[in-house]
C-alpha cells in the first residue's frame, strides 16, 4: 500500500469519527448502542455513509427507476431436427441448446397525472441483448432479413398526461403493440414458448402517435396512428389505426376487444399491377378480445379469439386474398404463492399461407422455413410463399417462484400441422415435441 493511500484512508477514517462523535453528543443516549468504533471497518463506515446520502439523491428526486431481468434457457426438441432448429417457434428457436435468451434494461421516468408540470412528463427505454434480440430487431426493420445483431431497443417513447378530465396520456414513439395476450418479455408471459398466434400472426411493437384514456374503474380505451406492424421506418405513404377497448365489470371477469386497420405491405417497385406481398395499396384488418375469469381463488382461464385479413398477400390462394385466424385458451391454477400450474390449447389457421413457412416472418437461421417436401409440390418451402395449414399446440408449464425476484420455468410442449412441416432428423413430419428448462431473474 503507498503511503498516500494509507494517508488517505487514516483521513476518511478520522472524518468520520469526527461525524460519527458529534452525532452521538446531538442525539444524546442512544437505547441501544452501536458497535464500538474500533470494530467497524473503514469500508463499511464508508458504505454506511453511501446510503445515508442515496436516499436523497438527484435520481430519486426526479422520479427515475431502473429496472431489468437476465432469461436463459434450455430446449430439448425430441425430433432432433439436422437443422438444429425448432421449425415454426419464434425465441425459442435454438433445438437441443443452452440459449441466453435476454439481459433486458429499463430505464424510465412514469409520468404522474397528480402532479404538475414536469411530473405529468415521462419517457421509457428498453434495451435487449440476447437472441431474443435478433428476431424483435429483424421483425421492427432495424436489420430486415436474417441478422447476427443482438442489440434491440424494443420501446423507446416519451409520454405525456394531459390534464383534461382523468388525464389523457399521450405516447409518442416505439411501443409494445395493443394487440395480442402475450408478450415479447418472457415474465410478462404465462409460459416460456410463444404462441403461434403471437408469433406468427400478430405484431410486436409498433411506431406512432397512442392516446390512453381511462374513463372509470370499468372503462378505459386507447387509440393509436402509426407507421404499420414492426415498422420503425414506414415502408409505404400511408398509417395504420390500432385501438383497444378494455372493459373490467366485475373483479373476477373482464374482456379487452383490440384491433388494427391499414396498409402494411411495401410500396411496389416499378409501373404494372401490383405484385403479391408488394401492394401498399392492400388493407391488413384485424380484430381479436381477450377474456379473463377468475373462477376461483387460485383458478384463472383466458381465451382469445383472433381473425385478420389482408387482400393481395398470398400467393398459394386464387383470389390472392390472406387470412389467418386462432383461438388461445390458457388455464393458471396457483398450487401457492410460489408454485403454479399453466397450460395453453391454441389452434391457428393460416388459411393464404402468408404467415407460417414463408422464410421470412421470423429468424435466428430461419425458423420460419419449413421441412422439404411439405408443400403439395414436394419442393423446399423457404422463402416460396409459405403453406396454407392449420397448426394446433398444447403446452403444459410447472413454475416455481422461490423468490420475487427469481422464476424457474419447466416446459413441455406437442405441435401438430395437417402438413409435414417439421423435421424428424431430416424427414418431413406433422408433429413436433420440446421440453424446456428456463431461468428467469429481475432486477
Amino acid at each position: 500500500m503507498s503511503v498516500r493511500n494509507l494517508i488517505g484512508i487514516i483521513g476518511i477514517g478520522a472524518l468520520l469519527l469526527l461525524i460519527s462523535g458529534n452525532a452521538v453528543f446531538a442525539q444524546g443516549p442512544a437505547a441501544a448502542p452501536a458497535a464500538p468504533a474500533s470494530t467497524a471497518t473503514v469500508q463499511e463506515r464508508l458504505e454506511s455513509l453511501e446510503k445515508k446520502t442515496e436516499a436523497s439523491s438527484l435520481w430519486k428526486t426526479l422520479g427515475f427507476k431502473a429496472s431489468g431481468f437476465l432469461d436463459v434457457a434450455y430446449t430439448h426438441n425430441f425430433n432432433n431436427p439436422n437443422t438444429n432448429l425448432n421449425q415454426l417457434h419464434i425465441f425459442d428457436t435454438d433445438a437441443n441448446s443452452f440459449s441466453p435468451h435476454m439481459a433486458q434494461l429499463m430505464f424510465e421516468r412514469p409520468a404522474d397525472g397528480g402532479g404538475s408540470g414536469m411530473d405529468r412528463l415521462g419517457f421509457r427505454t428498453r434495451l435487449n441483448f440476447g437472441v431474443d434480440a435478433r428476431v424483435t430487431r429483424a421483425r421492427t426493420n432495424f436489420a430486415p432479413g436474417t441478422s447476427n445483431s443482438e442489440l434491440d431497443f424494443q420501446e423507446v417513447y416519451g409520454e405525456y398526461i394531459v390534464p383534461v378530465g382523468n388525464g389523457l396520456k399521450v405516447q409518442v414513439g416505439k411501443l409494445n403493440t395493443l394487440i395480442g395476450y402475450e408478450v415479447i418479455n418472457s415474465p410478462d408471459n404465462l409460459n416460456f414458448s410463444r404462441s403461434f398466434m403471437f408469433g406468427l400472426g400478430q405484431a410486436f411493437t409498433t411506431t406512432g402517435v397512442r392516446l390512453n384514456y381511462t374513463f372509470n374503474p370499468v372503462v378505459s380505451a386507447s387509440i393509436g396512428v402509426i407507421n404499420g406492424w414492426d415498422n420503425v421506418d414506414d415502408n409505404n405513404q400511408s398509417k395504420s389505426f390500432e385501438w383497444l377497448l378494455a372493459l373490467t365489470p366485475h373483479e373476477k371477469f373482464g374482456v379487452s376487444f383490440y384491433g388494427s386497420y391499414g396498409a402494411e405491405q411495401s410500396n411496389r417497385q416499378g409501373a404494372g399491377p401490383a405484385i403479391t406481398g408488394s401492394d401498399s395499396t392492400a388493407k391488413r384488418t384485424v380484430a381479436g378480445s381477450i377474456i379473463t375469469f377468475k373462477a376461483t381463488d387460485k383458478d384463472t382461464i383466458i381465451i382469445e379469439p383472433y381473425y385478420a385479413n389482408e387482400g393481395n398477400a398470398s400467393t398459394v390462394s386464387r383470389s390472392k386474398n390472406a387470412r389467418w385466424n386462432g383461438v388461445g385458451g390458457y388455464l393458471i391454477h396457483d398450487f401457492t404463492d410460489e408454485w403454479s400450474a399453466r397450460f395453453r390449447g391454441e389452434i391457428f389457421e393460416d388459411a393464404g399461407g402468408a404467415r407460417t413457412c414463408t422464410g421470412g416472418v421470423s429468424f435466428a437461421g430461419g425458423v420460419n422455413t419449413c421441412a422439404v417436401g411439405s408443400s403439395p409440390a414436394g419442393s423446399s418451402t423457404a422463402g416460396s410463399g409459405g403453406i396454407a395449414q392449420t397448426l394446433w399446440e398444447n403446452t403444459f408449464t410447472l413454475q416455481y417462484k422461490p423468490f420475487p425476484a427469481l422464476i424457474t420455468r419447466t416446459e413441455f410442449r406437442y405441435d401438430k400441422s395437417d402438413k409435414n412441416v417439421f423435421l424428424y432428423g431430416s424427414r418431413a413430419v406433422n408433429n413436433q415435441e420440446t421440453l424446456s428448462f428456463q431461468v428467469i431473474y429481475l432486477f
